[in-house]
């Protein structure tokens, strides 16, 4: 009984975990038998390779920190925080002496609204539950002061330090989202990917990352398309990405416009791209958005059709947080389903569509959309690990619905390499106890619960991503 003890403890699940497994329908004996399950399961499990199917490269501007800035680095409340403040306001006061500072604090209160983000994120129940499982990686104290010390004196060689993190958990592929790089070089990407060998990489073209570079343009709407295609058939079949081929392709146009209907039509699309060149900004973000709506979804539907001719996924933004820089209201995975259906004269085509960080906290729409249409597939990122003890739920809510050939593991880390180990030590942890229910209960054979742990954490993004 002790063993048993101590084994959930190790799982982070304690007196809850216990009171959930007894709860299940089930006497003390056979308890003990649910425990012994769970045990052989998540053994074999924590040793499994994983795919993370949606993440981001990092640099080595974190190999050094401080308890405050590693917090504002993972906080989804204090990520976008320079959008409290008009614009440049925020990286100004960042880089700006102690003078500078005092005067922009003066008029924008910056530090104090700082100070409140990251007071409010470090009493939250995920920071006080990650120190703890990072102190136990480093061997110090379990408190945030001792947690960055150590991790800052394992900084001193960074890159072997992200290394170790990755081995730990034995993240083996990464999708990596380049539209989100902080500025990166392809040197820089090159640099972060060797840095994580054995671990192989794979890139995901960002279409908002060639509108970016288009945009400023003064160009005609005929060449923008041109060239608008030229940059996405050379990133899906070339060097066109950072230097590298993609694997696929993704969109933040949900949260700008809400629902996303394809646009086949040129004239629509045209005339948004002469309000575009006039570089009006409003003060109203959802009426600038509108103003260039068509052009993005006309923009999307060139690109999402080459992503169909290559049998390649595109990737969709949904739910997750980004506030105050995006309307939340917009993010509502079934805003997704005209894209998943991509009709054309009288044809549902259904390209591969993957709305990722699970719609979260929408979960059980994106996992509905995802049951409902055979080419929607569901990934669990920014959920996992930011919802924690939530993910034994989460996941059995999804198992419900969605089939498990169709379920990704994905973290969306960013940043920091901590959110990466996090992430696959938690999203192991969750899934096998998930997945231990299930053998309890006799709905899966531990042979069929194994298959799926290897399906979601890694197999799943290689077939989808046309890599097995």
């Amino acid at each position: 009984m002790e063993e048993r003890r101590n084994f959930l403890k190790a799982l982070g699940i304690g007196g809850v975990g216990g009171t959930f497994l007894v709860g299940c329908g089930a006497s003390a004996p056979v308890a003990a038998s649910v425990t012994d399950k769970t045990r052989r399961l998540s053994e074999k499990i924590a040793q499994m390779p994983i795919a993370d199917a949606h993440c981001h490269p990092m640099t080595d501007k974190d190999a050094q920190t401080t308890p405050d800035q590693f917090l504002e680095r993972i906080s989804l409340a204090a990520f976008p925080i320079y959008n409290y403040f008009p614009e440049g306001v925020y990286e100004t006061w960042q880089k700006g002496d102690a003078s500078t500072r005092a005067e922009l604090d003066a008029e924008y209160g910056i530090g104090k609204k700082r100070a409140e983000v990251l007071a409010q994120f470090e009493q939250s129940v995920f920071v006080k539950y990650m120190v703890k499982e990072l102190a136990g990686f480093l061997g110090c104290a379990p408190t945030l002061r001792a947690v960055i010390d150590a991790r800052n004196a394992r900084g001193q060689d960074y890159w072997g330090y992200i290394n170790a993190l990755f081995r730990d958990v034995r993240i083996e592929a990464l999708f990596l989202d380049t539209g989100y790089a902080e500025g990166m070089t392809a040197a820089e990407m090159d640099r972060f990917e060797q840095a994580v060998t054995p671990a192989k990489s794979y890139r995901v073209y960002r279409v908002e990352t060639i509108q970016r570079e288009l945009f400023p343009e003064d160009i005609s709407f005929a060449e923008l398309e041109r060239r608008f295609l030229e940059k996405v058939r050379a990133g899906l079949d070339g060097t066109g990405n950072f230097g590298k081929k993609s694997y696929g392709m993704k969109s933040y146009i949900m949260p700008l416009i809400g629902v996303v209907k394809p646009l086949y039509e040129r004239e629509p699309a045209e005339q948004a791209w002469e309000r575009v060149k006039q570089r009006q900004t409003y003060s109203d973000r959802q009426i600038g958005w509108q103003q260039d709506k068509d052009l993005r979804r006309y923009l999307l539907t060139l690109a999402l059709e080459e992503c169909l001719k290559r049998d390649m996924p595109m990737q969709f933004h949904a739910g997750d947080g980004e506030a105050p820089g995006v309307i939340l209201r917009q993010q509502d995975p079934y805003n997704l389903e005209e894209v998943v259906r991509f009709d054309k004269d009288g044809m549902m085509r259904t390209p591969k569509i993957i709305p990722i960080h699970a719609g979260y906290p929408l979960v059980d729409k994106a996992a509905w959309l995802s049951h409902l249409y055979t080419n929607c597939y569901f990934e669990l990122s920014i959920m996992t690990p930011f919802a924690h003890d939530g993910l034994l739920q989460r996941y059995l809510q999804v198992m419900e619905m969605v089939p498990i050939s169709k379920i990704l593991y994905g973290s969306d880390a960013y940043h920091v390499p901590e959110l990466f180990w996090l992430a696959a030590r938690w999203g192991k942890r969750y899934l096998a106890l998930a997945l231990g229910r299930y053998v309890e209960q006799d709905v899966l054979t531990e042979d069929e619960a194994l298959e799926a742990a290897q399906m979601i954490l890694f197999s799943n993004a290689h077939n989808i991503y046309n890599l097995a």
